[in-house]
């Protein structure tokens, strides 16, 4: 094996298990009963712009499909974290007993 095939295979391994690895956050997200306080959204955020500026670097200069396709799932895994944090911290602020006092004078 090449040190090239070596390092596409590093690479799918690594890469790969990376995307699956979105999904134990996504549920301690979906979770926490802290409103996900500890989530960093600036962080996921960045973590993602920074896989589609990958996304856009394979396309445009290498034209290289696998490793876009791979970073493209990487940016799908943080936009879900960065949209669960976000919808969860909207979730806990809605006043529990919206419309209850609806037709009480």
């Amino acid at each position: 094996m090449t040190a090239a095939e070596l390092s596409l295979v590093a690479f799918a391994l690594f890469n790969g298990g990376r995307a699956v690895a979105y999904l134990p956050q996504l549920i301690r997200v979906y979770r926490d009963p802290h409103d996900a306080a500890a989530v960093s959204l600036a962080t996921w955020a960045l973590f993602a712009a920074a896989n589609v500026a990958t996304v856009c670097y394979a396309l445009s200069v290498t034209g290289d499909r696998l490793v876009a396709a791979v970073f493209a799932l990487n940016a799908a895994g943080c936009v879900a974290i960065v949209a669960m944090t976000v919808l969860k911290r909207i979730w806990a602020r809605r006043p529990l007993n919206m419309g209850a006092t609806r037709g009480v004078t």
